[in-house]
């Protein structure tokens, strides 16, 4: 017997002296993987392997990626014979069958410890900065689905990502040198920051790049950094997030748990608590985080602004009827006073800019961070325009509309 049949766990080196019947219907040795997880059978042992990473190398399993689940380790049993027996009703031995569940490795401690030690190094600036209370910089963080192999994949993510803080900074200071003297910003947190890994179409679990922890980490990472920028340039910043369909906690193509258990919004929480260990840099920013609501609104100079990534949102032709339609809706029902109420809608989900202006009101639907490709041209026959919307609020209503690319 050659070693790849052994490491395939056909026969083992313990039952090699052993002819076995078949094992019972569904323990056929093998390996099942669905992207995410899945199930390593070997074939006949006389006990468990100790070492599991031999049948996962010949399964094409890298065990520096993938693991075994310990505790989920199964077995059957069946009879065995001598090979040399030719009394084949000799009852000679019991074998085995076992299995298991797989997973992606995991490193072994996640970054948070480390993101707290780093922001307490971080020293104050040495004079409170100006900036008039009435001038407010909105800045939507949309659909950035970090993860996502399509279109640019995770490079083209990460290096837009890494692109956010200085145009940020750049972009507040382009903004007072024409005037208007930013003196609070709105960091919104607009949905679908993160892809998951499966849930949502059949091939998502191929074109997925990162798993879900490390979607996480970027969006983690990438929010603090720009608020690790901007929280020297202005005396107010305010965070906001709301939950989109890609941060939902799903099985199946559905959601299992509520509103409130998702990816998008966990991060968000994960970064106020970082900013929190150091008030002296990071005090000013107020957290706006809804526990289980789709949407929130924020007062800016007596306009109220609220966002809603759209999912919900009933299909009404083309994406503003939509979510226009939508929002007339929660005006009757009042689900959501702040956006029965408000005059300015924010939304994301459509990848791609979109501005409604109607009696006083005004939608703006977010583009995506970066251009999605072949999903969205298939749909539409269009490929997106993407970038980082941005808009400016004072007294007199919503101006310099911009996205930062």
């Amino acid at each position: 017997m050659s070693i790849e049949e052994r490491l395939l766990g056909l026969q083992s080196d313990t039952t090699e002296d052993y002819r076995t019947s078949e094992p019972p219907k569904g323990w056929q040795p093998g390996v099942i993987w669905d992207g995410t997880t899945g199930t390593i059978t070997t074939g006949t042992l006389t006990e468990p392997p100790t070492d599991w990473s031999p049948l996962l190398k010949a399964r094409g399993m890298d065990p520096d990626v993938y693991e075994v689940v310990g505790d989920t380790i199964k077995w059957c049993s069946y009879d065995g014979w001598k090979r040399d027996n030719p009394d084949e009703a000799a009852y000679s031995s019991v074998c085995y069958s076992y299995r298991a569940e797989l997973r992606l490795k995991r490193p072994d401690a996640p970054d948070l410890e480390a993101l707290h030690a780093e922001v307490r190094k971080i020293k104050p600036p040495k004079k409170d900065p100006v900036g008039s209370v009435d001038q407010h910089l909105v800045v939507l963080l949309s659909d950035w689905q970090v993860g996502n192999g399509d279109a640019g994949g995770a490079r083209a993510q990460l290096e837009k990502i890494a692109a956010l803080p200085d145009q940020l900074v750049a972009h507040i200071k382009g903004l007072r040198k024409g005037g208007r003297d930013i003196g609070h910003v709105v960091i919104a947190g607009m949905g679908d920051l993160v892809e998951n890994t499966c849930g949502f179409y059949p091939s998502q679990p191929f074109l997925t790049e990162l798993d879900r922890r490390e979607q996480a980490r970027v969006v983690r990472r990438g929010v603090l950094d720009i608020l690790r920028a901007i929280a020297p340039h202005v005396p107010r910043i305010t965070v906001t997030a709301i939950a989109g369909n890609h941060g939902e906690n799903r099985q199946n193509g559905k959601r299992i748990t509520g509103f409130g258990d998702n990816d998008d919004v966990a991060a968000f929480e994960q970064v106020m608590e970082i900013c929190q260990e150091n008030p002296d840099v990071f005090g000013h920013i107020g957290w706006r985080l809804p526990t289980d609501r789709i949407a929130t609104s924020i007062d800016l100079s007596g306009h109220i602004v609220a966002f809603t990534h759209g999912h919900l949102a009933k299909p009404a032709g083309n994406p503003a009827n939509t979510l226009w339609n939508w929002w007339e809706k929660q005006a009757m029902g009042r689900e959501y006073p702040g956006v029965a109420d408000a005059g300015i809608l924010c939304s994301g989900h459509y990848h791609h800019l979109n501005v409604r202006a109607q009696s006083n009101r005004v939608l703006f639907i977010a583009p995506s961070l970066t251009k999605v490709g072949d999903w969205w041209a298939n749909a539409t026959g269009m490929r997106t325009d993407p970038g980082t919307l941005t808009f400016c609020v004072d007294p007199a209503g919503w101006s310099a509309l911009e996205i930062l690319r």
